[in-house]
């Protein structure tokens, strides 16, 4: 009788064991099809901006916060679970507090988006236009589909025109940024504002090496903005490489803006400019 009471004690204690070692075994998140986004403010007559995804929580980027006139959204390309997905955009001041965290809050509602994105492609959310009542063209979300260049030893290019109240013009690859435009070929010619589909260039190739991108009105030589293209950092074998002129395998959009508005409450830009954003990190080096 003892030994029956004993057994059976010893059985309902190994089956509790059974049961914690098997709570204990590890779990595997099950990771969906992701297409990978980033987000750009080129709205240039208002606040900071930040995006909210209205549909699913879980893989779904976080990080497109506070983003400034002329900025991307924090991280780059991140991680969004494919298909029919639903943003909406709104303006962003860090001087409120949110009553959730305390380090800002969100304020007027700009857009809402809904776009079915394709697993393993990557998008640029680009946000153009006016916030304003009464100016042209209202702001919305252009959803490019950037169709990133096989990898090679070369640096590859593109340009987007942003620039709102700017013709077209023509996108100039020179040297330096004081380069003469008489007689130079453009990299990218009659380049018009983008809607989503034009206004976009293809990716081009150009040998490593310093150079800086002009744009003057189309069939014109006189430079009205020119920035230089960073130079990146080579990588080692402690260190990986960090996209630029003079790293092969880089890859490069440069994305012409407006001013902001005089009075507005976007960041700062007395004149039109031009931005780099980096595309794609060249090949890792370290082990």
């Amino acid at each position: 009788m003892r030994l029956s009471r004993f057994s059976l004690l010893a059985a309902l204690l190994m089956g509790a064991v059974g049961c914690k070692e098997a709570d204990l075994a590890p779990v595997v998140a099950k990771i969906p099809p992701l297409a990978f986004v980033r987000y750009i403010n080129a709205v240039p007559d208002t606040n900071n901006t930040v995006v909210r995804w209205i549909d699913k929580v879980e893989f779904t980027p976080q990080t497109f916060t506070n983003v400034p006139f002329r900025g991307m959204g924090m991280g780059g390309y991140q991680g969004l679970e494919a298909g029919a997905r639903t943003l909406r955009v709104f303006t962003y001041d860090p001087n409120l507090n949110s009553s959730t965290n305390g380090l800002g809050a969100t304020t007027a509602q700009l857009t809402e988006l809904t776009h079915t994105f394709e697993a393993g492609k990557y998008y640029t959310l680009l946000h153009l236009g006016y916030a304003r009542t009464g100016s042209t063209p209202q702001q919305r979300v252009l959803v490019i589909e950037d169709q990133l260049p096989a990898a090679n030893t070369s640096v590859s290019i593109r340009a987007i025109h942003a620039g709102l109240g700017i013709a077209n013009v023509d996108l100039h690859a020179t040297a330096t940024t004081t380069t003469t435009l008489v007689g130079s070929t453009p990299a990218f010619a009659n380049v018009g504002l983008t809607n989503g589909t034009t206004g976009i260039s293809a990716y081009a190739s150009r040998a490593t090496g310093a150079f800086a991108i002009q744009a003057a009105a189309t069939g014109t030589t006189t430079s009205l903005v020119v920035a230089a293209a960073p130079a990146g950092v080579a990588g080692t074998t402690t260190a990986d490489p960090i996209a630029g002129a003079s790293v092969a395998g880089s890859v490069m959009t440069a994305i012409a803006f407006p001013a902001s508005v005089t009075g507005s409450r976007a960041a700062a830009a007395a004149a039109p400019s031009i931005v780099f954003f980096l595309d794609r990190q060249p090949a890792r080096t370290t082990p």
